[in-house]
């Protein structure tokens, strides 16, 4: 594979505060060495940070970090941006910033600023939940996962698979709308493309979802109990899904778009897995809420 993993979100966010709150009263996460009013970083792991917060005029998904492994790796990937014909940019500082040795800026075929980086800087204070979460699982498989509107539809699922080489773990037709998931290491899918624009009443803060997994499927219902106790409004009730396997819930986050709070997927072997198309949308639970009348 030539991606390695998520590596971070970045969003753009008219309240830190609430953001702050949010990532560490309800999912768990730890503040990591910035913390002032113009930039909050979240840590799930060793690393300096996850979800990287800026202050900003609206509140939206800014960028999508992904990993590779060494220099080396990048500096391969650049070379097949440039054989592609693909447009690329290298922002000075902004490897700094995102704590980072070397990376470059891509804009996929869905209008989504991709970072592709190596070399992330490990913090120096070892991870500790402020709520006694015993872990999020990270490590090789990343952050975690995001799912995409990915019109138009062919042109970004040839972008990610056939020049990021990104593998195709299973696919359904959801209602009439094409869903490819995709992985790059041993999680499930490390990125779902959904046929559908960015103007879909679900897709909100520009992105359909994020999600983090937890390494003990009872930090799930503490979470759970926590959102509800905090009034954290729900995007989908607690259920699993068909294809991974994930016992989960679906809570929003402070930029609107859904957070995926779950435990228990399936893995994948890259090496010999073998694509299918699922049945869809999930084994039990998973309603949605608040959908609009049509």
């Amino acid at each position: 594979m030539k991606i390695h993993s998520l590596g971070y979100l970045v969003v753009t966010s008219t309240d830190l505060a609430g953001w702050k709150k949010f990532g560490t009263d309800i999912l768990g996460m730890t503040v990591g060495a910035q913390d002032s009013d113009a930039e909050l970083w979240l840590r799930a792991d060793e690393r300096a940070h996850r979800v990287v917060i800026e202050a900003g005029a609206s509140d939206e998904v800014a960028a999508i970090g992904w990993e590779v492994r060494n220099d080396v790796e990048l500096e391969a990937l650049v070379a097949d941006f440039d054989a592609a014909g693909i447009s690329y940019e290298r922002p000075e500082g902004l490897a700094a910033r995102r704590a980072v040795e070397d990376l470059v800026r891509v804009i996929d075929p869905a209008g989504y600023v991709l970072e592709f980086y190596w070399g992330h800087q490990v913090a120096q204070q070892l991870f500790s939940s402020p709520n006694a979460v015993g872990g999020f699982k990270t490590g090789d498989q990343g952050l975690g996962h995001v799912v995409l509107a990915a019109a138009p539809f062919e042109e970004s699922n040839r972008f990610y698979r056939r020049t990021l080489g990104f593998g195709l773990t299973d696919f359904a037709d959801m209602g009439g709308t094409p869903g490819h998931f995709l992985h790059t290491n041993a999680r499930h899918h490390s990125l779902a493309l959904i046929g559908c624009d960015k103007s879909a009443w679900f897709v909100k803060g520009g992105l359909i979802h994020l999600m983090v997994e937890l390494n003990d499927p009872s930090d799930v219902g503490r979470a759970h109990d926590r959102a509800k106790a905090a009034d954290i409004e729900f995007f989908e009730t607690i259920g699993q899904h068909a294809n991974d396997e994930m016992f989960s819930f679906y809570i929003n986050s402070p930029a609107g778009f859904p957070i995926e709070v779950g435990s228990g997927a399936i893995e994948v072997d890259p090496a010999t897995h073998t694509s299918v198309n699922i049945p869809f949308p999930d084994m039990w639970g998973h309603q949605v809420l608040n959908v609009p009348q049509q």
